[in-house]
């Protein structure tokens, strides 16, 4: 398939690949987990997130109603710049407003804004504002000074949110720990299977870790 942006070492279609291990995404430097696209050249190791791959020039969200944000391939600018969402250093593709100075990731950008179990028990919303403690980080601030964006929940299971900067490191740490491996080498990760993984790792936090949460949810989960 083609795509927007491609490989600027090669000028042939990207190939989109469905996902695998966890990638470094070549345009924004971030982590990746689900599909993403390739360079076709097969001795190339240029990867992109399908969100940086398929980016537009332009764009809006909800939670900066008076920005306009435009991609550009790197931060403007010599002082580092972090992402108003994770709060982590922009490396890479961004999304800047010029009018109010936020930057946002491709992926971040296009970050979902509720996580659901299948059974709808348990909901978890995208906030702009952090109100309580990350259930992970134990912080309200993702970094000094930053406290970024999160996702919380409110149910029978009582009130808690996670960084969405945290709710990606813990993918990325079961993934490496192979919890998840075959899972998501069988099959592609939509976005129904995206946020199974998210709920599973933020509960596995809640549980202490032990594996008889991996093993319910591996079970009942996808």
């Amino acid at each position: 398939m083609t795509t927007k942006r491609g490989c600027p070492s090669h000028p042939q279609s990207t190939q989109l690949k469905p996902p695998g291990a966890p990638y470094r995404c070549s345009g924004c430097q971030e982590v990746g987990f689900g599909r993403s696209y390739h360079c076709g050249n097969n001795n190339c190791s240029y990867i992109l997130h399908e969100e940086c791959a398929n980016a537009v020039s332009f764009a809006f969200h909800s939670f900066f109603p008076k920005s306009d944000f435009e991609l550009y391939e790197k931060a403007l600018g010599h002082r580092v710049r972090y992402c108003d969402a994770c709060g982590k250093d922009v490396l890479g593709f961004v999304y800047h407003c010029s009018r109010t100075g936020y930057d946002l990731h491709p992926c971040c950008l296009k970050m979902k804004d509720r996580i659901s179990d299948e059974e709808g028990r348990v909901t978890l919303e995208l906030s702009q504002k952090v109100p309580s403690k990350c259930v992970k980080c134990k912080h309200k601030n993702v970094v000094d000074g930053v406290k970024g964006w999160s996702y919380v929940s409110s149910g029978s299971g009582g009130n808690y949110c996670y960084h969405v900067s945290c709710v990606k490191e813990l993918i990325f740490e079961n993934l490496k720990r192979g919890y998840f491996s075959q899972e998501t080498n069988s099959i592609g990760m939509s976005d129904r299977e995206y946020s199974q993984l998210a709920l599973r790792s933020m509960e596995m936090v809640q549980r202490g870790g032990r594996s008889g949460t991996i093993k319910k949810y591996t079970k009942n989960g996808l």
